[in-house]
């Protein structure tokens, strides 16, 4: 069955090219924003084919991203964090590329504040390196080129880097990362705990394998795969992932964790469920994610089926953010109540929109986040009801109608977005109801498929 999620990305360019049309104002009501009745199909048709050429062709002139010289593959991410109070990694990251180009002789990657001990290749010769800031250059021992494929293994350690929000925190007794910063430019934050491509557009499989003390649990996306007992008495977790992820959404927390277990029936099948909380929480937990079953199968029923393995949500200081199956979430939030219920709503809606599908750049991050806003009204609707809905709504749009222009600099188009207002209320607030007028413009029937 086709689903309106196909169209997304088309959306966005429209968007994108005529912006204008974004800008409250312009339009009597709220549901006459977008106003396709007035071009025939034919014209949006062709107007998309130009302007998809142009913007290629402008690509193709501009300097290259790092993901449009090499793709990695998959990413094997061996990190030990034995010693919570050192506040240290160290790391062995293996990482296997290919290239679009006709020839490369070098891998050029990202690691923020993190020492490089070494690199080498899969025979285990050394390569020599640069890293000078964030930029981790890597001169190969022979050129590829097309259709090739090369293996290197970097060495690292180091305190990793944090803001106020995104990053790599020590907690306590706890770790973890969140992969996107407010105050960082440009936002990814992967690259502060391993060496990567660090974009919104390069896509790799992950395999985790992560060192811990005796007494922790170390949980990331994907599944576990096992947990083996090393010679010095730390345990080792491995978990993978078998969907493609940018790194942004790849995770690793670590701590004390109990799990708390659970499952839902799905459109593919069983999906597990897991809750990795406090020990203090386990009973919490079971009361505050209640819903949350219910809450899939809403998603599902409207925009398919759960696009990954498991359903993961982790207690963590700061959050919430969604890391593809593996949630972090805010330990006060996990309060017994479903005073938060809309908080892990909108996080779960990223499973598809973000995590399945994923904007190209930040200027466009109103598809991810102005999405997951509107669904904070729309599981409010199919759970409690019609009025429920509508009073998620209003303050959403007496903030966009009243506020938002005196708290970032005007009146913006969604799209493209300053990178200072990425995550600011226009992207959440203005995207949430622009995607809410389009389901009101072309009715349930076309927007859900």
């Amino acid at each position: 069955m086709f689903k309106f999620i196909g169209l997304i990305p088309i959306i966005g360019l429209i968007l994108r090219k005529f912006n204008k049309i974004l800008q409250f104002g312009q339009f009597n009501h709220i549901n006459r924003m977008i106003m396709i009745s007035k071009v025939s199909i034919k014209s949006v048709v062709l107007t998309l084919c130009t302007l998809a050429g142009l913007h290629l062709m402008a690509q193709n002139h501009s300097n290259r991203m790092l993901s449009d010289t090499i793709d990695v593959v998959n990413y094997e991410l061996n990190l030990s964090v034995t010693d919570l109070s050192s506040q240290t990694i160290s790391g062995k990251a293996g990482i296997r590329f290919t290239t679009p180009l006709t020839e490369i002789n070098q891998l050029i990657l990202e690691l923020k504040q993190l020492q490089v001990d070494s690199v080498k290749s899969d025979n285990d010769v050394l390569l020599g390196f640069t890293h000078v800031g964030n930029r981790l250059s890597i001169y190969l021992d022979q050129a590829m080129s097309v259709g090739d494929t090369s293996l290197v293994y970097v060495f690292y350690h180091g305190t990793p880097f944090h803001e106020a929000w995104g990053g790599f925190h020590f907690a306590g007794s706890y770790a973890f990362n969140l992969g996107v910063g407010f105050e960082s430019i440009p936002h990814n934050l992967g690259k502060t705990w391993f060496p990567c491509v660090d974009d919104f557009v390069d896509r790799a499989f992950y395999d985790y394998h992560i060192s811990v003390d005796n007494t922790n649990y170390a949980v990331c996306g994907g599944l576990l795969q096992s947990i083996s007992t090393m010679c010095d008495g730390t345990l080792m977790f491995h978990w993978k992932s078998d969907r493609t992820l940018p790194t942004y959404l790849a995770s690793v927390a670590i701590g004390p964790y109990e799990l708390v277990a659970d499952t839902v029936s799905g459109e593919a099948g069983q999906i597990p469920i897991t809750y990795y909380v406090r020990p203090s929480d386990t009973t919490r937990a079971r009361g505050s994610f209640i819903n949350l079953p219910l809450i899939t199968g809403i998603y599902e029923e409207a925009f398919g089926a759960y696009p990954f393995q498991r359903i993961g949500i982790t207690g963590t200081s700061l959050g919430a953010m969604e890391h593809a199956e593996n949630i972090f979430y805010p330990n006060g939030s996990i309060n017994g109540t479903l005073s938060d219920e809309w908080l892990y709503a909108h996080e779960l809606s990223h499973m598809w929109f973000g995590n399945k599908v994923t904007c190209a750049s930040d200027a466009d991050i109103w598809l991810n986040e102005g999405w997951a806003r509107w669904c904070e009204t729309y599981f409010r609707e199919k759970l409690y009801g019609i009025e429920a809905a509508r009073n998620n709504m209003r303050p959403l749009m007496k903030n966009v109608l009243q506020y938002i222009h005196t708290k970032e600099g005007g009146y913006r188009p969604l799209s493209p977005m300053p990178p200072e207002y990425t995550y600011g209320d226009n992207v959440y607030d203005k995207g949430g109801i622009v995607t809410h007028a389009l389901r009101g413009y072309l009715g349930d029937s076309l927007f859900f498929g």
